[in-house]
């Protein structure tokens, strides 16, 4: 099995992607000037902070020899047509109460390349957490959800094991499903911390957004630790944030948190 080194996740001069001179013309640059207390607004701050995720990774794999990423992003707003989605059994609308990633939503755009990998973003609900958090903790939410697309981009091109539970060598299942743990959920919190280490250098980010996006994860934080469904403890997620942050390297966020691997 190929496994994720140490020289296949740094750049040829040998230091992090993460710490590379940053793009001055960062999408997320232009947030600022954009209200988000209506729903166009805050759909067109989405967008802004999902191109600035985007482009960061695709940055990082792009040093590394990789392909991609080659995910899109759903935004719906009140009035529009809801997503049809493989995760859901409904479309995706507007106040859909929870953000996620869905590895098996394609969409082809209008210059016929289809994208693989949904990240979904239902705008009043995502109002509903920015009134409580600050908008920029929306931005590192989307982050997270964006982060569960590298995880897969990861295992399927450097044939990774998922981050799932395992039982001597092979994958646990309930019902025919991989067991999920926690640990796919910090590698994503700690993914988030990569990005937002790389717009803090550009001086995009102020102590108080980075306050928010604390904040957000620890009200993301399992209610119940051990759900069917585990994101891991308040605690546990800023401790995960707070690695990816510090680091600015994916590899610390690879040795801590991608449990099914072996590393050097």
């Amino acid at each position: 099995m190929a496994l994720l080194t140490a020289s296949a996740v740094t750049s040829p001069t040998g230091a992090s992607a993460a710490t590379q001179p940053p793009t001055p013309t960062d999408p997320l640059a232009s947030a600022q000037e954009i209200r988000t207390d209506t729903p166009e607004g805050l759909a067109e701050y989405l967008g802004l902070a999902y191109a600035s995720v985007d482009g960061y990774w695709r940055d990082v794999f792009k040093e590394q020899g990789l392909t991609g990423p080659s995910s899109f992003y759903t935004a719906p707003i009140p009035g529009e047509d809801g997503f049809s989605s493989h995760c859901t059994d409904e479309p995706v609308a507007h106040d859909t109460p929870s953000f996620f990633y869905c590895p098996w939503d394609v969409y082809t755009d209008d210059e016929g390349v289809t994208h693989s990998g949904a990240i979904h973003f239902p705008v009043t609900t995502a109002r509903a957490v920015g009134n409580r958090t600050g908008d920029f903790a929306l931005a590192t939410v989307m982050a997270h959800e964006y982060g569960h697309d590298v995880q897969r981009e990861l295992m399927d091109q450097l044939n990774l094991r998922d981050i799932v539970q395992m039982k001597d060598g092979a994958p646990v299942l309930e019902d025919g499903d991989t067991v999920n743990v926690k640990e796919s959920e910090l590698i994503a919190d700690c993914f988030s911390g990569n990005w937002t280490k790389y717009v803090s250098q550009q001086g995009l980010v102020a102590t108080a957004d980075l306050s928010e996006a604390v904040n957000a994860l620890e009200l993301a934080g399992d209610k119940e630790i051990g759900g069917a469904h585990p994101h891991g403890s308040k605690q546990e997620r800023t401790t995960a944030f707070t690695l990816g942050y510090d680091s600015g390297d994916l590899m610390e966020c690879a040795r801590q948190y991608w449990v099914t691997e072996r590393w050097e």
